[in-house]
């Protein structure tokens, strides 16, 4: 994948010079259609669709502006918004598909149709629809989204996890923005020391989620291996142990709380991210935007994107893992699988749409609306930042298709969480020897389905 985050940056950094291209031509509005073989259908028919996605605040305020602008072009056409938080969203949608009574238009994760789609038949095969331009995007980012050969999803973007800091917490401690482990460790002492214990140098990183996920990019840095080899852990017992080792070292130097120290769940509400006692965040490049504006307005915050955290000059890898952050499927069952088309359409390339939706879901792999969005001047900001320095990168794992399958998130998620919440009576090897067992069955027996 990381060879599609290159040449979407290069797109970006030229298209500004191409003064030949006509912004005319990226309308879809009914007679004037980037795809001239576009089609509304029978106007003369009333259609409902149904469309669901997760998000923030800012990405529901988005999708609902482009859903407007859509039934403004195709008045014959409704479309009803089904719209949650991220934390659920996989339980309705496979209640949804298990009752065939799924929406016509879904946001899919890109590692959950393996599960929902195992022989490429649970959602609409998007190759045969005509409504649906498929040209625009990089050919290479459907290789993840294709099963049996029947394409499941277009993808909305390509991403990775990276490191956001409150530049102004960190000023007020005293110390630099940190470049390596250590240099974190160290700030998290100073805030403990100059503005108390309740200030973290990281903080709002959950310890099911954000949390494994650091601790693999450390791995990967001191071993060089990805997480996964055959399907099977990569790491040995005595390295998985250095990891949660390094995940203690985390607590005791302040750099994230302790289990019992906050209830409340480590994303862009919580009071202490809100207040600047967390100082940062790990998180996708797709949405850093919804933690810079929670951020209370009275506190003058700077908030930025900075390079991934570094083990020191000798380690073996960067660290980095991206994946295709999401994407948008058809249901199997539509009775309206051209129209549903036209929407995907619509937002992927319609000019309007494209400024309205900006960068919600991070920078769009469809070609013609990174075009959009690069001659509006919109490809700036804590995203964008963060998607360039990503692309910096030049050693890459894309993930597992199965590491983010909520089984096998569960059985490394909850042997971490455990270990953070015993508070020391769970010893790091025997935590590394349960997770190395569980993960390694819970991917077995996801992928037999």
């Amino acid at each position: 994948m990381k060879k599609i985050i290159i040449a979407m940056i290069v797109m970006a950094l030229t298209v500004s010079l191409m003064g030949c291209g006509s912004k005319e031509g990226t309308n879809t509005t009914p007679g004037n259609n980037n795809n001239n073989d576009v089609s509304p259908g029978n106007t003369d028919e009333e259609i409902t669709l149904r469309m669901s996605w997760w998000g923030g605040d800012a990405r529901h305020e988005a999708t609902l502006e482009v859903i407007k602008l859509f039934e403004e072009a195709y008045p014959h056409i409704t479309v009803i918004p089904e719209y949650t938080a991220f934390t659920g969203h996989f339980e309705r949608i496979a209640a949804q598909l298990t009752a065939q009574d799924e929406p016509d238009i879904m946001q899919i994760n890109f590692n959950w149709y393996y599960g929902f789609s195992p022989d490429g038949n649970g959602f609409y095969d998007l190759s045969t629809l005509e409504n649906l331009d498929l040209s625009n995007w990089p050919q290479e980012s459907f290789e993840v989204l294709t099963i049996n050969g029947k394409i499941q999803g277009i993808p909305i973007s390509i991403g990775a996890r990276g490191f956001v800091f409150n530049q102004t917490t960190y000023e007020q401690a005293g110390v630099p923005i940190p470049e390596t482990w250590d240099d974190l460790m160290a700030a998290g002492r100073t805030f403990r020391d100059v503005l108390g214990p309740d200030y973290y140098s990281l903080g709002n990183v959950r310890h099911d989620y954000e949390i494994p996920h650091i601790m693999f990019a450390y791995l990967a840095q001191k071993t060089g291996k990805d997480i996964f080899t055959n399907d099977r852990i990569s790491y040995t017992l005595e390295e998985l142990t250095s990891g949660f080792d390094f995940l203690q070292d985390l607590i005791d130097n302040n750099v994230i709380p302790d289990y019992h120290a906050d209830s409340a769940v480590k994303n862009q509400e919580n009071p202490n991210w809100i207040s600047g006692r967390y100082a940062g965040i790990f998180n996708w490049n797709s949405n850093n935007n919804i933690f810079e504006n929670n951020i209370d307005p009275a506190l003058n915050a700077t908030i930025i994107a900075v390079p991934q955290i570094k083990l020191g000059p000798n380690q073996l890898h960067s660290g980095g893992f991206d994946k295709i952050l999401q994407a948008w499927s058809i249901s199997a069952n539509t009775p309206y699988p051209e129209e549903s088309a036209l929407f995907l359409e619509f937002i992927s390339s319609d000019k309007d749409a494209v400024i309205a939706h900006g960068l919600n879901r991070g920078i769009p792999l469809n070609r013609v609306a990174e075009q959009i969005l690069a001659d509006a001047g919109m490809l700036v900001g804590i995203n964008y930042d963060a998607y360039v320095l990503a692309s910096e990168i030049t050693d890459v794992y894309s993930f597992h298709p199965f590491f983010e399958d909520n089984t096998v998130r569960s059985a490394i998620g909850d042997v971490i969480e455990r270990f953070i919440m015993l508070e020391g009576s769970f010893a790091s090897r025997d935590a590394a020897e349960e997770l190395i067992r569980n993960t390694n069955r819970a991917v077995s027996e996801a992928m037999e389905g």
